[in-house]
């Protein structure tokens, strides 16, 4: 009886703290020139957990040294009519950025995001992590494309 409470115990556990990844395609573009300090980027996903992305990348030179990260959830095949998901919120705490001789971004690789919270169908969403790699299109520099893989 005892070795049976501690195999339920077990379960329990892993089936709390167990994590699911999420992978999405980005695109999108920044929203101003990359200054001294950072650049932002409004960024569109599609894949496990289509939605749309506000990131912004602090940097000292080509390290990524922080920043912020929202993304609203929307269902698949959202149309005009429906309604979010809800947002996973989070920080950004490191990666490497290049920038072109204009001031745009050429390339956003490793980014790390620690996820701290959520709201609607994520508000039990307290921790996680997720990478994203972004890369400007070689056609057209304004646009970005790129990864994310989330894990919580």
């Amino acid at each position: 009886m005892k070795s049976l409470s501690l195999m339920l115990v077990s379960l329990v556990l892993v089936a709390m703290f167990s994590a699911a990844t999420y992978n999405n395609t980005l695109s999108g573009a920044q929203t101003a020139g990359l200054d001294a300090d950072g650049i932002t980027l409004n960024l569109t996903a599609s894949g496990d957990l289509p939605g749309m992305s506000k990131v912004t990348l602090q940097r000292d030179g080509q390290n990524v040294v922080g920043g912020s990260w929202r993304m609203t959830i929307l269902p698949q095949n959202a149309n005009a009519s429906s309604n979010e998901r809800g947002e996973l919120i989070g920080v950004i705490t490191g990666g490497t950025l290049s920038a072109s001789a204009e001031g745009t971004l050429n390339s956003a690789s490793s980014v790390q995001i620690v996820m701290q919270g959520g709201t609607g169908e994520f508000g039990s969403v307290t921790t996680g992590n997720a990478i994203m790699s972004i890369s400007a299109n070689g056609e057209n520099p304004s646009q970005l494309n790129g990864t994310i893989v989330l894990n919580f």
